[in-house]
């Protein structure tokens, strides 16, 4: 697959985690603010498995999954998440999750995450692409916000999820399994999610003092969602992930590069680390 969109990142005016939405300081490298982030420029998935707090999992269309197994493998190889040189939002390389999905009518795919810690206010964002225009049917998760206690029992959280429109695209809904919850309606003006060109999306997850979730699609609030569920476990869990039922055309791919869990906003120019000298 000949694709190619490459972007260089500049210094943004970040707004500080404790402040208002709307409020920014003076322009920082928010690579000062950085709790942990993989620009996959290793070549490899060292990033996310350093300090044994990362790893892959396989998703066999459970409900829920109780721990997260990093033993569970793939029935096939084509159900996979890897570091790929074809494609990269900066430098040259960029994680690449495939999903030929599945006819039983089961959400399965891989899923890439990182033990962040017990934080409860910070910032969640990636830049993600889709090369084609897959129909997705019926939903397709690209990110999971989640605990975890000592034990490792994993409980549920927020999950982003995308949707293809009849009209080409697709659109960025919020869902929780918890049944007084589940997929949150869409807002008035939809957050659309195009192929073809890199998107960025950010997550503001503050689950226990405030149980608030904000996300932002290319620099947009899209949701600001309040009264959301606690997280039952010490320790918060991010994941990329490629997790639905069915596609076409298969497999899904789906490209993921720059993530960062951040104590600032990243947004659409953020800078993670410092330019290296000429």
């Amino acid at each position: 697959m000949s694709v190619s969109y490459r972007h260089t990142w500049t210094t943004i005016l970040a707004c500080t985690a404790f402040a208002a939405t709307t409020a920014c300081s003076d322009s920082l490298l928010i690579g000062d603010d950085i709790v942990w982030s993989a620009d996959q420029e290793s070549g490899d998935l060292s990033q996310w498995l350093s300090m044994s707090r990362g790893g892959t999992v396989f998703n066999p269309g459970d409900a829920s999954t109780p721990t997260l197994d990093t033993n569970t493998e793939a029935p096939d190889s084509d159900i996979s998440v890897d570091v790929t040189s074809e494609v990269s939002h900066s430098g040259s390389y960029a994680l690449k999750l495939n999903n030929p999905g599945n006819r039983d009518l089961r959400e399965i795919g891989m899923e890439i995450f990182r033990v962040v810690g017990p934080v409860d206010d910070a910032f969640y964002s990636a830049w993600f692409m889709l090369p084609l225009e897959f129909d997705i049917q019926s939903a397709l998760t690209i990110a999971r916000l989640r605990s975890r206690n000592s034990d490792g029992a994993l409980f549920n959280g927020e999950e982003l999820q995308l949707r293809s429109l009849p009209t080409g695209g697709y659109v960025l809904q919020v869902f929780h399994n918890n049944s007084a919850f589940l997929r949150e309606p869409l807002p008035e003006v939809p957050p659309r999610f195009e192929a073809g060109t890199w998107v960025h999306i950010e997550a503001r997850y503050q689950p226990n003092l405030a149980r608030r979730l904000r996300v932002w699609l290319n620099g947009i609030l899209a949701y600001d969602l309040s009264g959301r569920p606690d997280a039952a476990g010490d320790d918060l869990v991010f994941s990329i992930c490629s997790t639905g039922e069915r596609f076409a055309p298969e497999p899904l791919v789906l490209f993921v590069d720059d993530v960062a869990v951040s104590l600032s906003r990243v947004g659409v120019r953020g800078q993670l680390r410092a330019d290296p000298e000429p």
